[in-house]
């Protein structure tokens, strides 16, 4: 296994790979771009060509080609082998048990969902319950076809027998998350409901939304599908399989709230539509449609949850550097009604008065113009894009009547406080327990950057003699397996981030080396004996305090301590 993986990693070169996902620059030794997994405005995604690792110093994620393509592909590492094996024209003789159960999984619930598509489609057909429900809200047969519109049956299991007949078993189709098990047994999770599937890029069925048809006090009025190995709701849009052809060509997205709102503007010609799943969009469901455009008309509805999911959806689109609209319909309608009730060219004219943000935020903000302007700051100071960020202050200033410069001076400090907070969040999520702990990064540095060094380290440094827990683990392994893309295979994700983090920001003279080592390893020193000094005086121990001292002493004396065979943990 070892040696197919670094068969690939020498015919992939990072650069080339990370390339097709980020826009890289030249950095000195690494190159530099804004990272993928999290939102930025100054780019803190590393690569380093000659290493073929990569780190991001905002979100701390780091790793070779396999994990790059692991976490941007969601794969797991079976998935990533295969795919850059065939990137990399090697065949593989076997993927291993535990990917032939993943991809069999995966197999079975693409399958499973076709088949439940098929099964749907077929009872809308025969539905009078459910077609006279279509015909009353003006969806007319093409537009039931280009969406695939379904209906289940009012019945116990009649999708759960269904699939048992066509060979289905019952582990994958309650994996499926169509059947649900109760007091009453197994039952379809979809009954009495208008069905709307929800397609992947590729047009594959990967879960439905259902609309309930009868009166019910007790149900919810909508459902979904829930998370599976092949649909996740934070990252998926009804109708985007549909619209990802028409919004590069109409250089804008419309979202809106409901499926049926999304069927309607397709109906009527505004083909760009799309919606999220739930009540609130997500950046996971931004980034994807950044794809296609980075510019996006909001239709939520004019309600306190319709206001309070557009200004949610405001500071989303400013974090992921999208340029968004709102377009305010009148009190009641939603896209779906208006649209029936104006048609296409009424709609056309109610979305030539679209407004901006800072429009939306004074005009419905339930405090005041100085809430609304400190509000708006913060989501400006969000954005990634500079010029999306001036030409907002420039227009907030327009509409507030505030002077810019005051503005400006605000945004400032609004961004130093984001920063500092992201620079907290970053910390604490990074897996390095203490920010005191230079000296042994700077070691552990030294032996990523230097393997011929690390003998030199291991031998003055005993592993308990290190602090932080993160870089004790790679020391004891660093010893076994010097070699970086060796170290980076036996180690957990924890460390794997520790050591792409160092070895990208390293930048040391190899004349330096061993004099970084001596001071580093005297400063560790230094530091263990005045721990040892404080609990000596604690205790009230004078003999031991004593020898403490004249140790500490005699460590300050010396300038070649340890790189002549002496052992720190022994000191």
């Amino acid at each position: 296994m070892r040696d197919i993986v670094e068969d690939i990693k020498t015919r992939i070169d990072i650069i080339d790979l990370i390339a097709e996902h980020v826009e890289l620059k030249r950095a000195g030794q690494n190159y530099k771009g804004l990272c993928p997994f999290h939102s930025e405005k100054t780019p803190s995604f590393m690569v380093n060509p000659s290493k073929q690792i990569f780190h991001c110093f905002g979100c701390h994620k780091g790793g070779d080609i396999f994990s790059f393509v692991m976490m941007v592909e969601n794969m797991t590492f079976q998935e990533a082998l295969s795919y850059l094996a065939q990137k990399a024209g090697i065949k593989l003789e076997s993927t291993g048990h535990g990917s032939e159960i993943r991809s069999g999984i995966k197999e079975n619930l693409f399958a499973i969902y076709k088949e439940a598509l098929i099964f749907f489609r077929n009872n809308l057909k025969v539905s009078k319950h459910a077609i006279s429900y279509l015909n009353k809200r003006g969806v007319d047969n093409e537009t039931v076809e280009k969406f695939s519109l379904g209906y289940s049956k009012n019945e116990h299991d009649a999708l759960f027998n269904h699939l048992k007949a066509k060979g289905f078993s019952f582990e994958y189709i309650k994996t499926s998350g169509l059947i649900s098990s109760g007091d009453h047994g197994i039952y379809d999770f979809f009954r009495d409901r208008l069905i709307f599937p929800i397609f992947d890029l590729q047009g594959r069925p990967i879960a439905f939304g259902g609309r309930i048809l009868s009166e019910s006090k007790n149900a919810p009025k909508y459902i979904n599908s829930p998370d599976s190995i092949i649909f996740k709701k934070g990252e998926t849009s009804y109708g985007l399989n549909i619209a990802k052809n028409s919004i590069p060509q109409k250089g804008y997205s419309i979202i809106v709230e409901g499926y049926l709102d999304v069927i309607s503007c397709h109906q009527y010609g505004l083909t760009n539509t799309i919606a999220p799943l739930g009540t609130a969009l997500t950046s996971g469901q931004l980034k994807k449609l950044k794809r296609f455009s980075n510019k996006v008309l909001l239709i939520f509805d004019g309600d306190s949850a319709g206001i309070s999911a557009t200004k949610r959806s405001i500071e989303l689109c400013y974090k992921e550097g999208i340029i968004v609209k709102i377009l305010l319909l009148p009190q009641g309608e939603d896209p779906d009604t208006f649209l029936r009730k104006y048609g296409q060219e009424g709609f056309r004219k109610c979305m030539s008065h679209a407004i901006s943000p800072v429009e939306f935020l004074l005009k419905v903000y339930d405090r005041s113009k100085l809430d609304a302007v400190r509000y708006m700051l913060q989501v400006i100071a969000s954005c990634p894009d500079p010029l999306q960020r001036d030409e907002t202050i420039r227009e907030l200033s327009d509409r507030s009547k505030i002077n810019e410069l005051t503005l400006r001076e605000e945004l400032r400090h609004a961004s130093r406080v984001k920063r500092q907070a992201s620079r907290v969040d970053a910390f604490q999520k990074s897996g390095i327990s203490s920010p005191e702990n230079m000296e042994e990064k700077m070691l552990l540095s030294i032996a990523l950057s230097f393997p011929d060094k690390v003998m030199l380290i291991a031998n003055n440094i005993e592993p308990q003699i290190i602090e932080d827990p993160v870089i004790r683990g790679i020391f004891e392994k660093i010893k076994k397996w010097p070699s970086l893309e060796k170290l980076l295979t036996v180690c957990d994700k924890e460390e794997q981030k520790l050591i792409t983090m160092l070895s990208i920001n390293t930048e040391i003279d190899e004349t330096d080396v061993e004099g970084i080592i001596e001071n580093c390893l005297k400063t560790i020193a230094m530091k263990k004996l005045e721990r040892q000094i404080r609990l000596a005086g604690e205790a009230g121990d004078v003999k031991l305090l004593n020898s403490l001292l004249f140790e500490k002493k005699s460590l300050l004396q010396k300038s070649k301590l340890f790189l002549n065979g002496g052992n720190l943990a022994k000191n």
